[in-house]
This record gives structure tokens, sequence and C-alpha cells, in this order.
């Protein structure tokens, strides 16, 4: 995984640079060798190997992160490695991520960082416009959602003890930020006139 800014966490545009090491495990010369992944194009041309002969320099690929890759927390992808045996058979053999002998797939962890944060505002609403509260006039609510993580977030909603939040829930991609879907409003009693405040928190999950 290449951190290209350094967060310790990835982002969608940043990249995995995959190393093949191929060696010949047979007696006879290999030639035309060549890697092949289904994910990556993978680069370098055809070499030849002798006998115990390993090469870990010729083929190299890159892959970009997608936000479906940080979604799901990882990316699991398996090469094959080819060669053609002096008698004009073709050997082969699939990738494994720590192995010669094995074929398990290669499987890269990306971090996934969860983050949410809510913005409540309450609006006083002079209906009658004398510049005072009185009950039944009304506060009204606006919430401000953000998603700060680098991962997707499902089923967005907010709760709120005092009033009846309407909207939601809603999907938020990493970084963005929702200010429309939520509201609510509360009616103003006297004893909230006597106390001279409403006070009241939400909750985003």
């Amino acid at each position: 995984f290449d951190d290209t800014n350094g967060d310790g966490c990835a982002d969608v545009g940043e990249t995995i640079t995959y190393s093949f090491s191929v060696t010949n495990l047979g007696n006879v010369t290999l030639s035309n060798v060549i890697v092949t992944d289904p994910l990556v194009a993978v680069t370098g041309t055809a070499i030849s190997l002798i006998s115990g002969e390993t090469d870990i320099t010729s083929f190299t690929a890159t892959y970009t992160i997608t936000q479906s890759d940080i979604d799901v927390g990882s990316i699991t992808n398996q090469a094959v490695a080819e060669g053609i045996a002096p008698d004009g058979a073709v050997v082969s053999d699939l990738s494994d991520d720590d192995n010669f002998l094995d074929d398990d797939p290669t499987v890269t962890t990306l971090c996934q960082n969860g983050d949410i944060a809510l913005i409540k505002v309450g609006t006083f609403i002079d209906t009658n416009g004398d510049g005072c509260a009185n009950i039944g006039e009304s506060i009204q609510y606006s919430f401000t959602v953000s998603n700060l993580g680098n991962v997707t977030l499902t089923n967005v909603n907010i709760m709120d003890p005092l009033v009846n939040v309407l909207g939601g829930p809603i999907t938020l991609l990493p970084q963005a930020t929702d200010a429309t879907s939520f509201t609510a409003t509360y009616l103003i009693t006297q004893s909230d006139i006597d106390a001279g405040i409403v006070v009241n928190q939400a909750i985003v999950e």
C-alpha cells in the first residue's frame, strides 16, 4: 500500500504496488515466462529462467484504490505465472502470498476509519413578530451531518430526546456533508419561557 499523503489510512486514488517473484522449480530451462493478473496490467516482458533461478525484478503492477475497496477493507487477487518447457509444454502456477509451494491469494488489508460529526442549530420562529417568545411559537432545528472518515456510512440517522427528527436514514460518502435531510420543530411552552432558554442535544449514528 502506497500511503501517498502519509495519513496512515487508505484513500481513494492511492495505490497498491505489486511485486512478483517467479522461480523455476523444475530441471529444465523455461522460456517465454510471463505473469498475468486479472486485477491489474502487469508490466514486464517475457523472460527465460534456468532451473532453480528466481526473478524478482522483471514484473510489477500498480492498482488504484477505489471507494468500494476501502468499504470492503481489503483487496484480494491472484496472479498466474506461465512458461514454456523445451518440449513445448506450457507450465503454470497460481501465485501465493509468501510461499512458492502454496497457492493462496494475496490479500492487502486497507485501513478503515469510520467517523461522523453533527452540528445542530436552533432558530427561534417569531410568528407574531413581537420580538419575544410566546407559547405555541416554535424553534426550528437544522442538522448538518459530516462523514469525517474514509468509509461509506449507511443508515445514518439522527435522534433527539426533545423533538421528533424528520428525514433519513441517509448514506454518506467519505468527506461528504448533508445539511438538508434532517429537520425538527419544537413548540415553546410556558416553562421554556420561564427558564429563558431551551437546551437539548441530538445524536447521529
